[in-house]
This record gives C-alpha cells, sequence and structure tokens, in this order.
C-alpha cells in the first residue's frame, strides 16, 4: 500500500482529490487509495506552505460483509471521531525537521548542477547570471595569458524550496560554490592554476553590494 501511496500521489498536483472522497469522514476532505482487499484514507492538507504534503492517514482491510460495522472505512470514521485520525503536533514537527534536512542535503548537488550550466553558458556567451542552489550568481571570462572566470554571489540568505526556512550563505556554502564553479571550469578547460576569494567583484562583472567573490585561473589548454 505505501508503494501504491507514492505511485499515485507523489506527483499528482491535486493530491488524490480528484478521486472518490470517503463519505464517513466528515469534517475535512479525505479519498482513498485501494491496492486489493486495503483501504487507505489520504488527505491533502495545505495548511503548511511552501508545499502541500499528502498524508497517508491509515489503511484497513475493506470488507463488505462487515460493512456498517468494522469495515475500512468505517474505521476511518471512528479514528475521525476519536481524533485520532489526522496528524497532530508532533507530525508537523517531524514535517518541519523532514524539510530542513533535504534542503540541507540537496544543496551540494542542486549546486554542482547549476554550476556546470552557468560556467558553460558563460563559456559560450562570456558571462552568464542565474542561481547556485538558489543563490544569485553572476559570472564573467576574461582573456589574457590564462583564462580567468570571475564569480560573484548574493550573500543574502535564500528561502529552502520545501522548508520555506531562511539559509544564509555561511562560509562552508561559499566555499562549496568555488569548489562546483572550479570543477566545472576544469572539465571545459583542464587544470585550474589558481581559487581566490576577491575582497570585491572585479570591474568586469559591475560591483554590486552585498556579494562575495572568487576567480578561477586556468592553463591554457
Amino acid at each position: 500500500m505505501i508503494d501504491r501511496f507514492f505511485d499515485q500521489r507523489q506527483n499528482d498536483q491535486l493530491g488524490g482529490e480528484g478521486g472518490k472522497r470517503i463519505a464517513q469522514v466528515r469534517t475535512r476532505p479525505v479519498f482513498g487509495l485501494t491496492f486489493g482487499r486495503t483501504r487507505a484514507a489520504t488527505w491533502f492538507d495545505t495548511s503548511h506552505p511552501p508545499q502541500g504534503i499528502v498524508w497517508l492517514l491509515d489503511a484497513q482491510i475493506h470488507d463488505e460483509r462487515h460493512k456498517g460495522a468494522s469495515d475500512a472505512y468505517d474505521v476511518f470514521g471512528r479514528l475521525e471521531a476519536d481524533e485520532q485520525l489526522f496528524p497532530v503536533e508532533v507530525d508537523y514537527k517531524w514535517l518541519e525537521l523532514n524539510r530542513r534536512q533535504l534542503d540541507t542535503e540537496s544543496f551540494g548537488a542542486d549546486v554542482r548542477r547549476d554550476a556546470q550550466r552557468l560556467v558553460t553558458d558563460a563559456r559560450q556567451h562570456g558571462r552568464a547570471t542565474g542561481t547556485l542552489a538558489g543563490v544569485p550568481a553572476r559570472l564573467a571570462w576574461e582573456t589574457g595569458d590564462l583564462p580567468v572566470l570571475h564569480v560573484a554571489v548574493s550573500t543574502r540568505p535564500v528561502v529552502g524550496a520545501r522548508s520555506g526556512v531562511e539559509f544564509p550563505l555561511t562560509n562552508e556554502r561559499f566555499l562549496l560554490m568555488a569548489e562546483s564553479v572550479r570543477q566545472a571550469g576544469e572539465a571545459l578547460l583542464g587544470p585550474q592554476v589558481l581559487v581566490e576569494e576577491q575582497i570585491a567583484p572585479p570591474a568586469v562583472l559591475g560591483r554590486r553590494e552585498g556579494e562575495r567573490a572568487f576567480l578561477v585561473v586556468f592553463e591554457r589548454g
């Protein structure tokens, strides 16, 4: 049933609300999910942004012979009456922690993905503007004896896509951005000679307040 739940609800923008509502549950719109003789109750909760979340509330055996007594849908109704069907405060605390964890764990992968895209774009057009895991970033190549990639990233906190919590630009995150850009540049040009933070964005990028900057110098291929 859990596999069926993920299969049917994970990518459903309606959160299951396009299906058949369970009449025995009256206080909130709860919808059924079927797997063999098992029936589950799911609820699309939009009370805790930034995303809605579908809760798998309960699952029971469906038996028409026990309808009106101990059938799955009757059990759901009794659980609602006993205030045991829907999430409680501790469930929402777990949800908040899980969302923060997901935002934190995904940062490294998101930075590496975005760095590859932005460095490639800057290499093709001379400069690029976008985000590194949600952090606004500007890139510009400077030609000379050695290719130099200048990068400026915003120091303003970014809001986690899943948690809605503000994450500051810590030094650890800044260094991870620099390393991801270095790796992306190395894939295009070969080994770097130098990676160094700059006091302020250089003239080639145009100086702005609220940014940290670094440069990467590459060997000419």
